[in-house]
């Protein structure tokens, strides 16, 4: 055992007592004075806070404390934005405490900070007309000074009460600031470098209270690792899918209109890849018409070397709802932005899904209109969204068709048809290039459509009440128009189209039994009054071998571009005017009547040498039309050149020529 001398041992009781007496007296004067010390450190946290930040850092006050805990509390901590943008940080208050032994042990190098709360934090990102955002340069904080050395800074406990995470686009009109995330509550522990972070943060998204949780763990780093392993589980629950509209473009703020969605997923690290997956669902989600339900699955592989790469993959997509049945896949990548999709159900009906837009609450109205978290100059309404929709059946009010398949993109808000075919009515119609501009209040679309062997019978059945039309119809159509209540769009409807009927019947009205007394009154007027006693009685209908038209749509009418040519039992004829969207009538025409007509109707008593022109007009409704034929005198005028006069009658004829000839306006010579 080694023993002190005596001078030694009062030489190192002096020193303690030294010691102990220069600590006493520095406790002494700084609890007689404590704003000496806090001057200085608060001078001392805002040049260091501002190195590190790489932005100009002020302190309004400082209030240092050594019992029991040494600590300071923080009164309004700034950390100012670049040139006239927002603070980047702002606290109204900040608590923290150090553990003494570790700092007076390293001569300050050595900083660990026990506990630190901030309360009410609001930090403001902002998103530069670059592309870029304002925390970016904080990555890489300017170099300390020569000799200077920054130490490793840790917090033992770190406490976040009442966080806001608010966003401002510089592209936006006006750059307003919109809150992205409010109501964060966290509680971090071992926050620092080289230090295994674990905590929990609770927080607001699009909800007006805290609805996400979020629990992770995410291991230190170690020589040569460059990324942590992270362990997280989040819940999300009523996230209102609405409250996202801020978030897009103004081509797609009009797609979601309510509804709310809960999601389970959990997030771990797998051969140096994050991988986040879990599933969700949606309740009363309302895109423009009633509300549905859904389910879907998600996973997710993320490189943290290539962020931008990320893709997420959705299946067991499930939507169900008033009309609307649909499953499938769909993925997702950022870089290029681009959306596939996969879709497939057994019934979708279009009033549920394109009408109207609801109208929005007051809350809703007083929202400035175009606030992006992310500038369509940076991607998001750039994306390169498109897929396939099999359809067993596709509705619209009495409209139905069947066996849809379409392939579609979505384009500035409008979804375009690339290719589409569909069974109507019997027949097959091909939609490709038709076009849906969702950003409208009521939806505007272009219809380009072409229909070959359309069953005219059951389409007039099903979508008038009646099937005054038969036969197989063909013909294109190049329709524009907003909304789907065809009350509302059918006068405002505009475009042209081209009708082609084969083997047609028009159920209506039966031509023969108008033309016919037509004919025999002018046989009467020239001497053949025989002839009138055949008149035959109305048949079923007409029929019509062939039919052709060119229409232009405008005001509610279909008015023919061209004289609407037709080839019936009785002849060739054609009809000009123009026909209602109500099914009113306004045409006028000629009917060929032919010598096979002519002849059957006077039982060969009246052989002609060429076709009878009959003149009609139609009016009324196509379910109850209106005939009526060209009075004698101009059917007269049309059998003249056609009769032959026997001798033995030709004076009476000549007679009733002559008394003609004062009644019909005379011919032009033929040159």
């Amino acid at each position: 055992m080694i023993r002190t001398s005596p001078p030694r041992r009062r030489a190192l009781k002096m020193a303690l007592a030294i010691v102990g007496a220069a600590l006493v007296l520095g406790i002494v004067a700084m609890a007689i004075k404590p704003s000496w010390l806090s001057e200085r450190l608060r001078g001392q946290v805002e040049a260091v806070a501002t190195r590190s930040l790489g932005r100009k850092v002020t302190i309004e006050k400082l209030d240092s404390h050594w019992f029991p805990t040494p600590g300071a509390t923080i009164t309004n901590f700034r950390a100012e934005g670049a040139g006239s943008e927002p603070p980047f940080l702002e606290a109204s208050r900040v608590t923290a405490t150090v553990q003494l032994w570790p700092l007076v042990r390293s001569l300050g190098k050595d900083v660990r900070v026990g506990s630190v709360q901030l309360v009410e934090p609001t930090l403001n990102l902002v998103h530069h007309e670059d592309g870029s955002w304002n925390h970016e340069t904080l990555e890489r904080p300017p170099e300390a000074p020569d000799g200077a050395s920054r130490g490793d800074t840790t917090i033992g406990h770190l406490r976040i009460r009442d966080g806001v995470v608010r966003v401002m686009d510089q592209e936006a009109e006006g750059r307003p600031a919109v809150v992205a995330l409010q109501d964060i509550d966290a509680d971090l522990n071992h926050v620092g470098p080289n230090q295994p972070l674990e905590g929990k943060v609770r927080l607001a998204v699009a909800a007006p209270r805290q609805n996400v949780e979020l629990d992770l763990k995410v291991d230190s780093l170690h020589l040569g690792q460059p990324w942590p392993r992270v362990t997280a589980r989040l819940r999300g629950k009523d996230v209102s899918v609405s409250g996202f509209r801020r978030f897009l473009p103004a081509s797609a703020t009009e797609y979601f209109t309510g509804g709310a969605l809960d999601v389970d997923a959990d997030l771990k690290t797998d051969q140096g890849r994050y991988v986040l997956s879990g599933h969700g669902t949606a309740k009363g989600l309302r895109l423009r018409g009633d509300a549905a339900n859904g389910s879907f699955a998600f996973d997710s592989r993320i490189d943290p070397n290539q962020p931008k790469a990320a893709k997420v993959a959705l299946t067991r997509i499930a939507l169900s709802g008033p009309g609307v049945e649909l499953g499938g896949t769909a993925s997702a990548q950022l870089d290029p932005a681009r959306v596939r999709f996969s879709l497939a159900g057994k019934e979708l009906d279009l009033g549920h899904l394109l009408g109207a837009m609801p109208p929005r609450s007051a809350s809703d109205e007083a929202r400035p209109p175009n606030t992006p978290l992310i500038s369509k100059r940076a991607g998001i309404g750039k994306v390169d969204v498109a897929g396939t929709l099999r359809l067993a059946t596709l509705r619209h009010g009495a409209l139905t068709a069947s066996d849809v398949d379409v392939q579609a993109a979505l384009d500035e808000g409008s979804l375009v048809l690339q290719r589409g075919t569909a069974n109507v009515y019997g027949g097959r119609a091909n939609l490709t290039g038709s076009r849906v501009d969702f950003t409208k209040a009521q939806p505007v679309w272009s219809l380009r459509a072409t229909l070959d062997g359309m069953d005219t019978a059951k389409a007039f059945q099903a979508l008038a009440g009646h099937a005054s039309v038969q036969g197989a119809a063909s013909g294109d159509l190049q329709l524009s128009g907003a909304g789907l209540d065809w009350a509302r769009f059918r006068d405002q409807m505009t475009g042209t189209g081209t009708l082609r009927l084969r083997d047609g019947v028009y159920t209506a009205t039966d031509l023969g039994a108008t033309v016919a007394p037509a004919v025999s009154q002018g046989l009467e007027a020239l001497g053949k009054k025989g002839a009138s006693e055949s008149v035959r009685k109305a048949g079923q209908g007409t029929r019509f071998k062939d039919l052709d038209a060119r229409f232009r749509i405008q005001d509610g009418w279909a008015s023919f571009t061209r004289p609407m040519a037709f080839d019936s039992d009785l002849g060739k004829g054609t009809l000009e005017g123009r026909v209602a969207l109500d099914e009113r009538l306004e045409l006028k025409g000629a009917i060929q009547a032919s010598q096979q007509f002519v002849s059957e109707l006077t039982h060969g008593a009246v052989p002609l040498r060429a076709p009878v022109s009959v003149p009609i007009t139609i009016t009324g409704t196509l379910k109850a039309p209106q005939v009526k034929a060209g009075g004698p005198t101009n059917i007269a005028q049309g059998l003249l050149p056609a009769v032959p006069v026997p001798k033995e009658i030709e004076g009476p004829v000549n007679q009733a020529r002559k008394g003609l000839k004062g009644l019909l306006p005379k011919r032009p010579r033929e040159k």
